[in-house]
């Protein structure tokens, strides 16, 4: 370490050598005379300060180490203050996100409110389904978004998910329809574009938000939810749909009852028509898993 008085010494020497070399400048002569008379001075409080600065950095260390309470609020100050830093750094970039989604899009990961009636919705689905709580509430919150946008009933959106793809994101056909409503990317990939979506069929939210358009569309050219779901399906020419209809219609009823508090008995009623299914002919005597998109489901959309 360089002693105060040396450092005191630095400036005046270097001056003092300058100008013997002939290296001058103007007010040299006064430089030399200030650094000689107080440049001990500024050095030894320098070195006080560093000093203390020093002693009080240790001191908060041992502190932190020692007393376990005081962490979290350094923590915080700590945060906050990089958090204000961070702010006003990204001011500039405000303009490059212009193309993101919007802060408040549902998305994979948000924790998503929904009312009374969505959660008990969300409630029937996870326990009739066996999928996750937070899973769920995803897809009822992007199938209210959805309906509200193509004029389609949210628990319609959600019946058709249901006996499309037992709530499994990643379903797909043998023929490539894939997702919740096994969209057929081939036929209607275009519809993610159209509608600056974000993300493809294999996506939850971008899958029931191009599935819902379908599905609205299909109604429309139908004139009837039941025709509309044979045109979904692909039996628009087909002497009869499967079953498919009937099973999303029936589907659709148990989430209405859920919807309005009676959740126990949509789980029955759902458990009722699995064990029935075969041998009323509401199912197709290959499914083997409840709910499961039926042989026609995976032919190609025709809408």
């Amino acid at each position: 370490m360089i002693e105060s008085n040396a450092i005191g010494d630095v400036v005046p020497a270097a001056l003092t050598k300058a100008s013997r070399s002939g290296i001058g400048f103007p007010g040299a002569e006064l430089a030399e005379t200030f650094a000689r008379k107080y440049g001990t001075t500024i050095a030894l409080a320098l070195r006080a300060t560093l000093e203390v600065v020093g002693f009080v950095s240790v001191a908060a260390l041992l502190t932190l180490g020692a007393v376990p309470a005081s962490r979290e609020p350094f923590a915080n100050t700590m945060a906050a203050l990089w958090s204000s830093v961070g702010d006003e750094s990204m001011d500039d970039e405000v303009a490059d996100d212009a193309d993101e989604p919007p802060a408040n899009a549902t998305k994979i990961g948000d924790t998503v409110a929904l009312d009374s009636r969505e959660t008990n919705v969300a409630i029937y689905l996870a326990r009739r389904y066996h999928v996750a709580d937070e899973a769920v509430r995803l897809m009822v919150a992007t199938a209210q978004s959805a309906g509200k946008e193509h004029q389609v009933d949210p628990l319609l959106i959600l019946a058709v998910v249901a006996v499309e793809s037992s709530m499994n994101p990643f379903a797909q056909s043998p023929v490539g329809a894939t997702g919740l409503m096994q969209v057929m990317p081939a036929v209607h990939g275009g519809k993610f574009v159209e509608g600056n979506i974000n993300g493809g069929a294999l996506d939850p939210v971008a899958n029931i938000q191009v599935g819902t358009r379908i599905l609205s569309d299909v109604i429309r050219r139908g004139g009837s939810i039941e025709r509309g779901l044979q045109l979904y399906v692909g039996a628009g020419n087909a002497p009869d749909d499967g079953g498919y209809a009937v099973r999303v219609l029936a589907e659709f009823a148990r989430l209405r009852q859920a919807a309005g508090g009676q959740i126990t008995a949509a789980l029955a009623a759902g458990m009722r028509a699995d064990i029935h299914a075969p041998t009323e002919g509401t199912e197709p005597a290959s499914n083997t898993t409840p709910n499961t998109p039926a042989a026609l489901a995976h032919k190609p959309r025709s809408a």
